[in-house]
């Protein structure tokens, strides 16, 4: 089992990492990180601090990506498939209504197709 938190360089996404790294530790489970964003991330861009989670004891693993990412709800719904998730962590954002029509919902798609809990967080305006 794991738990997978989808990234994006947004402060939404970095508080999708945060909680999904409460969520772990209190699982005493490991942390998946799915990276949403087109550039490859390392531990670094993660905004965490990296002794508290050695300390913490949650091993971390950031999903391998073959390219860029086009269909970021698809590589989330696979990657829970692939390693048994327990939860899906994800952070939200506004959008317009014509935002939401022509770019579809990323964050939809993963809270209908998924087949573990998904836990949506928000990040202060």
């Amino acid at each position: 089992m794991a738990i997978i938190a989808c990234y994006s360089d947004t402060p939404a996404g970095r508080l999708a990492i945060r909680r999904g790294l409460a969520e772990a530790h209190k699982a005493q489970d490991r942390l998946l990180i799915a990276n949403l964003d087109k550039e490859p991330i390392t531990e670094q861009h993660l905004d965490i601090d990296l002794d508290a989670l050695l300390d913490l004891g949650v091993p971390l693993q950031i999903l391998p990506q073959d390219g860029p990412v086009h269909d970021a709800a698809d590589f989330v719904l696979q990657a829970e498939q692939e390693h048994s998730a327990a939860l899906i962590v994800l952070g939200l954002r506004k959008r317009s209504r014509v935002g939401k029509l022509l770019m579809g919902s990323i964050a939809q798609r993963i809270l209908i197709e998924a087949d573990c809990p998904v836990l949506a967080v928000k990040a202060k305006d």
